[in-house]
Order: C-alpha cells, then sequence, then structure tokens
C-alpha cells in the first residue's frame, strides 16, 4: 500500500480526530467548544484587526516591535493569530466559567448523530477558520480562495478547495445543527 502525505489526508484525519473527540468528551462538552471557537474566530479576528491597524498606523510601535526581532509580515500575523486562536479556545474550554446543559437528552440514536454532527461540524469550523487566518483574509471573504498563499494548496487539495468554497456553510453549520437538533428535541415532546 502506498500512502502519500497530503492535505486531503491531514484534513481527514484532522476530521476523525476530532469527531472521535467529540465522543469521549459527549455531546455537552463538544458544544462548549463549539461555542468557544466561535468565540475565538471573534476575538482573533478583532485583536488581529486592532493590532495590524495600530502597528500601521504608529511608527513607535513598529520600531519597538523591529528592534524586538519581529517582522510584520504575512506570516507573523498568520501565526500570531493562529496561537491566539488556540489560546483563546483552550482558556474558554477550560477556564470559561460556564457550562453546556442542551436540554433533556434524545433518544441514543439522534444524541449519537447530534454527537458526530457536532463533531464533524467543528472540525470544518477550525479548518476554515485555520484557512482564514493564514490567508490574512477577513472572516467570510469571498475572495479568500483567490488569496496568494491558498492558490497553490487549491490547486492540489480537493479537500483545502471544498472548504474553502464552502466556507459560509462551514461557519453556520454548527448554528444550524444546533436549531435542527433544538427543533427534534421540542418535537418529541421533550423538554
Amino acid at each position: 500500500m502506498d500512502l502519500t502525505l497530503s492535505w486531503d489526508l491531514f484534513i481527514l484525519f484532522f476530521f476523525a480526530v476530532v469527531a472521535a473527540y467529540s465522543f469521549i468528551i459527549g455531546k455537552h462538552q463538544t458544544l462548549k467548544i463549539l461555542i468557544a471557537i466561535y468565540i475565538a474566530i471573534l476575538a482573533t479576528q478583532g485583536i488581529g484587526n486592532i493590532f495590524e491597524r495600530i502597528s500601521g498606523e504608529s511608527e513607535p510601535v513598529y520600531r519597538i516591535l523591529k528592534v524586538m526581532g519581529v517582522n510584520l509580515n504575512l506570516t507573523t500575523m498568520s501565526i500570531s493569530k493562529l496561537v491566539f486562536f488556540m489560546i483563546v479556545i483552550i482558556s474558554i474550554a477550560l477556564k470559561g466559567g460556564f457550562s453546556v446543559e442542551y436540554g433533556k437528552s434524545h433518544s441514543s440514536i439522534v444524541a449519537l448523530a447530534a454527537t458526530a454532527l457536532f463533531g464533524l461540524s467543528t472540525a470544518g469550523l477550525i479548518v476554515v477558520s485555520l484557512l482564514t487566518f493564514v490567508a490574512g483574509a477577513p472572516l467570510l471573504d469571498p475572495s479568500l480562495g483567490s488569496t496568494e498563499i491558498l492558490v497553490p494548496l487549491m490547486k492540489t487539495s480537493r479537500m483545502v478547495q471544498a472548504m474553502v468554497l464552502n466556507q459560509d456553510l462551514w461557519f453556520a453549520l454548527p448554528a444550524l445543527l444546533l436549531v435542527g437538533f433544538g427543533l427534534v428535541r421540542e418535537e418529541g415532546g421533550e423538554e
């Protein structure tokens, strides 16, 4: 068997790991992580935009960063955003000060499906967010696929192409699943 490492394989592996982890931690903790990801996306994009604005408008800040050996370019900003994104997710998930209780339990088959779908949508949201940060693009930018860093990846990877071209779906899917499973629960007569 000849196994070639590729972005497609990496993304599929990432989806599998996140989905498996969702089953390990359960539906409620998966939802807590999902909420943490949404918060982390907004915080990362907001802080990144503020930092870019301050560093671009302020010569002293730019000089201080130069003295520290930090060159403000797309790579530095992307790495900073990725690190900040992960720190915020972990901080909220571990010390966020809130817990998630998603109503009464569904039947075991519906609960199993919900956990799997929440896990897969979590993985998709993380991947598309990371691609957005790496590209240095704003959230839900329709020109994300034409950014210099993603063009070669999209040519060699169908998964990257699918993630980028359907980024709006990946950002909306977790919220739609929350609403959908909430409706399923209510129709079943449970409160």
